[in-house]
């Protein structure tokens, strides 16, 4: 009996164990010779390895296998990232074993340290500057406004008799908007297996309170993409975002915890403000970005230190102006410290799936460090050690599929 990545699968192998997806479905017995159609069926539903009958003349995963020097470096990079979180925990303990190995096989770029050439401000004496969200709620602050059209969705979408083909009708307003939803629909993300080519039949399948979630939630997100590049890299900002919002769906879907779509968006917008925050206040947030990349700190204490506020605190009044569901504005604003959310479960998806995503390196937001883990909420969701590497090849395998929107600029 053998372990075989998908790539490594031939035609005949006979399964030594059943193959399901992420929400335990199942897609092949136990016993049941592999075609060729099975294996497109597990890629798309994001099955990177099976287990066989026999053992493959050459293991696949050698191909996976590091040099020692590999792996030093990638253990060294991961203990930094991890420096504020209690890896005792068997959940944190697994997953920097995980993350070790992903990085052992990815390019990184070294982690910045504090090399005594660069000041560091004593924080701790630092002012507080509580007037920043005052002068977010100034009527001279022009605060970025959601397009129309989700407006004219949120309309339709509170309508009971809506149809499809309105929802379409709206969407299509937006040519761009429309075909990048498209791209994320017909990806390893959803996995069905014929093309969806109309956002009429994306609506049909999915449904029209998960297109019209899904499309709030990548129009948010494109109102920023003009922040200079010089500030923050934006297209791996997006990534992270991304990679937040496609492992909360997945450890939504896992857990059942419905609907995965919104907490696919609210991982997709978690750090939201910190791009309010670079829009409005260029100058401080700049600075403590540097700050923070040189030093022991998280971004996340820093905030409160220098700016009298969080991301969280920005990202929650943008939401609530822009009259979004108060559950997501509530698991975004929680996803730091999701005990103290209203629905903790929800927060503490928000929570894990940002830990996982700074963990193995998925894009980065600003911050040096994996943030503090809230033990206490994630327990709630009753993820257990051994579950966590099929959620993360998983969300691995299909991040790549959503890279490649980055790559082609349908952000823009």
């Amino acid at each position: 009996m053998g372990i075989v990545h998908i790539d490594s699968v031939k035609q005949g192998m006979v399964l030594s164990e059943d193959v399901k997806d992420i929400s335990s479905r199942l897609l092949l017995s136990k016993g049941q010779p592999i075609q060729a159609k099975h294996v497109r069926i597990f890629k798309i539903w994001g099955v990177t390895e099976v287990q066989v009958e026999t053992e493959p003349e050459d293991d696949a995963r050698a191909n996976a296998d590091t040099t020692p020097v590999d792996t030093t470096v990638a253990t060294q990079q991961t203990d930094a990232i991890f420096r504020h979180v209690d890896t005792d925990n068997p959940l944190m303990s697994e997953l920097v074993r995980i993350a070790i190995g992903h990085r052992s096989r990815t390019p990184l770029e070294p982690i910045p340290k504090n090399n005594g050439g660069i000041y560091i401000q004593d924080l701790s004496e630092a002012p507080i500057r509580s007037e920043i969200v005052t002068i977010l709620k100034s009527p001279k602050t022009q605060l970025p406004e959601l397009p129309t059209l989700v407006s004219e969705l949120n309309e339709i979408v509170n309508d009971p008799h809506a149809s499809a083909e309105a929802i379409a009708q709206v969407v299509n307003k937006s040519p761009s908007l429309a075909a990048l939803l498209l791209k994320i629909v017909n990806s390893a993300f959803y996995g069905f297996s014929t093309k969806i080519d109309s956002i009429s039949r994306a609506v049909t399948l999915i449904g029209i309170k998960e297109i019209t979630t899904l499309a709030i939630g990548v129009s948010a997100l494109r109102l920023f993409k003009d922040i200079p590049s010089g500030l923050v890299d934006v297209a791996s900002f997006f990534k992270h975002s991304f990679a937040c919002g496609l492992i909360a769906r997945m450890l939504a879907a896992h857990k059942n915890i419905q609907p995965p779509e919104q907490l696919f968006v609210s991982g997709l917008l978690h750090d939201i403000g910190r791009l309010i925050l670079l829009k409005h206040f260029t100058g401080r947030y700049s600075e403590l970005l540097h700050v923070a990349a040189s030093s022991d700190s998280a971004l996340y204490t820093l905030e409160k230190a220098q700016l009298g506020c969080r991301h969280t605190d920005v990202a929650k009044y943008l939401l609530e102006t822009w009259k979004l569901p108060p559950s997501l504005a509530d698991t975004v604003f929680y996803h730091h410290r999701p005990s103290s959310a209203r629905d903790v479960k929800r927060a503490a998806v928000v929570h894990l799936a940002d830990i996982i995503a700074h963990g193995l390196d998925l894009g980065n937001s600003g911050e040096n460090c994996v943030p503090r883990y809230d033990a206490g909420a994630v327990k709630q969701l009753d993820i257990l050690p051994s579950n966590l590497e099929l959620i993360v090849r998983q969300a691995v395998h299909q991040l790549v599929f959503l890279d490649a929107m980055f790559q082609e600029g349908a952000m823009q």
